[in-house]
């Protein structure tokens, strides 16, 4: 197992994406100070899970996002991948390419990812145990640290011994192992507090046990008498509801003789309706012919008195001239002649009144019938 590659996103001195890549011999990075050759130290450490922001160089764990200088502006979140070779399965892994991703941003939200799958911090820690590359392994040491390591006590110093060793994820093991087993003991401490409390509330429990044993037994004769009256309810709801069934089927055909009843009604009215407008135009045509024959009697009455203004003209006329036909008998045969056309002309008079007052009768008789 060796190291492959190192690829950081917004971490401290890194805005941009850098990849750095490790061959299989030894590999040495120089510069001057403050180049961030140590930042590269810090990645590691950070993608392998370290937690402490004082180990990182930093006074808070977001301190280690690119915070932006004069000419380029801060970044939301820090980001690296440790890509090491597992072809010899030095790590607990099936693949032979092991990609660790760790992802911080600013509002304190972290993400870890083994090959691109989401994992957790315990994964993490417990992919690199017994490997050299855990949390108190040897592989990435920093300035001081050695120093930091002889000046520790024996008790300190093992954990070191027992990373390289390989026996620290027993180690870790038999601390859950013992953590848990306390747990377990107060568990068993707090059930037998619960035990001997339960037990003086045992006799109170009884009673109340008899209470409830009581309880359920009118219970359960009160729910039979309930489903007994819900039973009848239901038997008087449903005479009932047939009952209403009936009534609704007879005033239902009801309904539907008055809809046709009234339907029958409609067409008679309609016709009585068609009738009555044929009535109104007969009557109307009455209208206009009585109108006609009343001007043609107002014209006839007006005719028949300029023929009888003549008439008692015509006959003064005559009186007339028989009064001076007596006078003058002598007189010549052409007054005869008058006479004779004037009397013709009293004929065709009387003739004309006599035909007058039968079209007269004739209009009147119209009119009243």
């Amino acid at each position: 197992m060796y190291l492959k590659s190192l690829e950081v996103q917004g971490f401290k001195s890194f805005p941009d994406k850098t990849l750095i890549r490790f061959g299989d011999d030894i590999t040495a990075i120089v510069g001057p100070n403050g180049s961030g050759k140590s930042n590269i130290s810090d990645a590691i450490l950070w993608v392998m899970g370290e937690q402490s922001s004082k180990t990182l160089r930093g006074a808070k764990m977001e301190d280690v996002i690119f915070g932006g200088t004069q000419k380029r502006p801060a970044v939301g979140f820090a980001e690296a991948t440790l890509t090491l070779d597992n072809t010899d399965r030095a790590l607990s892994y099936d693949a032979d390419e092991v990609m660790v991703t760790r992802r911080y941003y600013r509002s304190g939200d972290g993400e870890y990812y083994i090959n691109k799958q989401s994992a957790r911090l315990k994964d993490i820690h417990e992919l690199f145990m017994d490997t050299g590359l855990g949390r108190e392994g040897y592989s990435n040491i920093g300035q001081g640290r050695i120093d930091e390591i002889l000046s520790l006590k024996s008790g300190d110093r093992r954990e070191i011994f027992e990373e390289a060793a390989g026996i620290s994820k027993y180690r870790h093991r038999k601390e859950d192992t013992e953590r848990k087993l306390a747990q377990t003991e107060d568990n068993l401490l707090r059930i037998g507090d619960k035990v001997s409390e339960l037990e003086l509330q045992l006799e109170p429990l009884k009673v109340q046990s008899e209470k409830a044993r009581k309880y359920l037994e009118l219970k359960d004769e009160l729910q039979g008498v309930e489903i007994a009256v819900w039973l009848d309810t239901l038997d008087k709801l449903s005479a009932a509801a047939k009952k209403a069934e009936e009534d609704y089927a007879s005033a239902s055909f009801v309904l539907q003789q008055a809809h046709d009843d009234l339907d029958a009604l409609y067409a008679k009215a309609e016709t009585l309706t068609q009738t009555l407008r044929e009535k109104d135009g007969e009557l109307e045509t009455v209208r206009v012919k009585v109108n006609m024959l009343q001007s043609t009697h107002q014209q006839l009455e007006g005719q028949m008195a300029v023929l009888q203004g003549n008439v008692e003209n015509n006959n003064a006329n005559i009186r007339r001239i028989e009064e001076e036909l007596k006078g003058q008998e002598d007189r010549s045969s052409g007054v005869v002649a008058q006479i004779e056309q004037t009397e013709a002309r009293i004929r065709e008079a009387d003739a004309l009144i006599a035909r007058k007052e039968a079209d007269l009768e004739q209009l009147q008789l119209e009119l009243t019938t």
